[in-house]
């Protein structure tokens, strides 16, 4: 990645040029010597294209140097006649600046010189011969990309040193070693930022979403306000990482290095190896952007509405006997019912991909939506998937249905109590599978025997024993075709929501650890709390 080549312009070398002829002259005793003695204010200035910009008191302007990024002046010698040295001691701060982002270091010659937010001061002197430029002018800035106007709102600005790695070693901006200095990005303080070569346009791919990997490569949280001249500021731009905004330059993600404890450091650069995060330049090629292969998408059917198929518009199913998580379908149930896996979860408009996982059974591989097992549907029963938009599968065996983003869902299995007995569905005990309702991610539903229509007789004002039986509240959207929308309402509990069907409030038991468990059937007796079903009579 080639670096701008960090040279000063045209306009400066001809002021140092002017400089080395005037120093090389005798000087002439009635030459009378430039006033460099600033009147002890600072303040802020309006400039019509570079907003707010710091002066002197009287209007004359200031400026930083990006080799100064350390905190020490690199303008030396000759340097100092084209950009003299600004100090004022004990400074008027004028309004709109912090006293506190001001001090004073001693330059290498011995003389005193101010810094803002740690970066030293300097006017600008456009002969070269140190006398400085009109009030008001900002000829200045821009100069080699290395010199601008100081301003309080600075967001990105840019340093020029030799980028030194943790290892020690000194690294070229091509990151091998190397001598040579490199112009690269900062934050107002003089902190470096740097980009991630495994990131692609607008996406971060190095951040965890607790962010337990942040502290070592933090993200750039900043909204940008200004960047230096040398910059352009519609490079930039920002993205939502888990929450956080982040800023972007040409589409890449911005980060500090943890490990870079003072100004100017660049330790990251050699970090696991030269060049994986690389500083931010302004010659950074735009990140590139990864052309995203849908793999799972809602299809839109006449009778059925939106439902989830592949990206060919093969439609998707689910087993309720899968309630679990586990696929149940084996053998030669797999003929008809194939499972669908993709390797790439790539989701289409109005999917969650966290919704989706890929888990491993008996040695296949299996995509999931909210845990249940994705298949597609062979009418034929010798593998051959259906035809693009087919629903044959549809309601077969009361047990397969077209899997959509269910608000309620419809589980089969053997009842097991928190006795660990088997129980039928009249709760007696014995062997044998029973349809019920579950949430979307496969939790059983319960009712109780207590209640009345549209009645919680169960749940205590101030919620102290919602733990055992937490009450159950959904927006109910879309249901399987076996159900009826038309059985389900809610009810208000002491300001709480909760679902009802057919006029019996809906709770879940808090026994149930794991999905598809039904250990409340047998809580306090069977029977007094039992699953819900299309066979639960209405409440009374």
């Amino acid at each position: 990645m080639k670096n701008v080549v960090n040279q000063f312009s045209l306009r400066l070398m001809l002021a140092l040029a002017a400089m080395v002829f005037v120093t090389s002259c005798s000087s002439d005793d009635n030459t009378e010597e430039p006033d460099l003695s600033a009147s002890a204010k600072i303040q802020l200035s309006n400039d019509a294209a570079l907003g707010e910009i710091l002066t002197d008191a009287n209007g004359v302007t200031l400026y930083v140097f990006a080799k100064d990024v350390a905190g020490t002046s690199a303008c030396l010698d000759g340097c100092l006649d084209a950009w003299p040295i600004y100090y004022a001691e004990d400074a008027e701060i004028g309004t709109g600046l912090e006293a506190t982002d001001f001090s004073s270091i001693t330059h290498s010659n011995g003389e005193k010189q101010t810094t803002y937010k740690g970066w030293p001061l300097y006017y600008f002197s456009p002969s070269g011969d140190g006398v400085i430029e009109t009030a008001g002018s900002t000829a200045g800035d821009g100069a080699g990309s290395a010199f601008h106007v100081a301003k309080p709102d600075y967001t990105i600005m840019l340093a020029n040193t030799q980028l030194v790695g943790v290892d020690g070693k000194n690294y070229t901006s091509e990151y091998v070693e190397g001598e040579g200095a490199t112009s690269y990005f900062v934050n107002a303080s003089g902190r470096a930022l740097y980009i991630f070569t495994n990131d692609t346009k607008d996406t971060n791919n190095f951040t965890a979403s607790d962010f337990s990997n942040d502290g070592v490569w933090p993200v750039y949280t900043k909204e940008i306000e200004a960047v230096v001249s040398s910059i352009n500021a519609d490079d930039f731009g920002s993205i939502d990482v888990f929450g956080e905004s982040q800023l972007t330059y040409k589409g890449w993600p911005l980060y500090y290095f943890g490990q870079d404890t003072d100004r100017g450091d660049t330790k990251g650069v050699s970090v696991p190896a030269p060049g994986v995060w690389p500083v931010a330049t302004t010659d950074l090629a735009a990140a590139e952007e990864v052309i995203v292969e849908t793999t799972i998408m809602l299809s839109t059917d006449d009778a059925l509405g939106e439902l989830l198929t592949d990206a060919e518009g093969h439609v998707l199913y689910y087993l309720a006997k899968d309630v679990a998580g586990t696929r149940n379908c084996t053998g030669g149930c797999a003929d008809s019912w194939p499972v669908f896996y993709t390797a790439e979860i790539e989701v289409g408009e109005g999917l969650d991909a966290e919704d989706f996982e890929n888990i491993e059974q008996d040695g296949d591989m299996i995509t999931t939506y909210k845990g249940w097992p994705l298949y597609y549907h062979s009418e034929s029963g010798d593998g051959v998937i259906d035809a693009v938009g087919n629903t044959s599968g549809q309601g077969l065996g009361g047990v397969w249905y077209v899997m959509k983003d269910y608000s309620i869902m419809l589980a089969k299995g053997q009842l097991i109590g928190a006795d660990g007995k088997n129980y039928l569905e009249d709760y007696t005990e014995g062997e044998g599978e029973t349809t019920y309702f579950t949430s979307a991610w496969g939790k059983t539903l319960y009712a109780f025997n207590n209640d009345s229509k549209d009645t919680n007789t169960f749940t205590n004002e101030d919620f102290s024993n919602d733990g055992s039986w937490p009450i159950y509240h959904v927006t109910v959207d879309q249901l399987p075709a076996a159900m009826d929308a038309a059985d389900f309402g809610e009810i208000e509990v002491f300001g709480e929501m909760q679902l009802t069907f057919k006029g019996w409030p809906v709770y879940y038991y808090g026994g149930d650890s794991d999905r598809g468990e039904n250990k409340g059937v047998s809580v306090p007796s069977p029977g007094v709390w039992p699953i819900i079903n299309n066979s639960t009579v209405a409440a009374e």
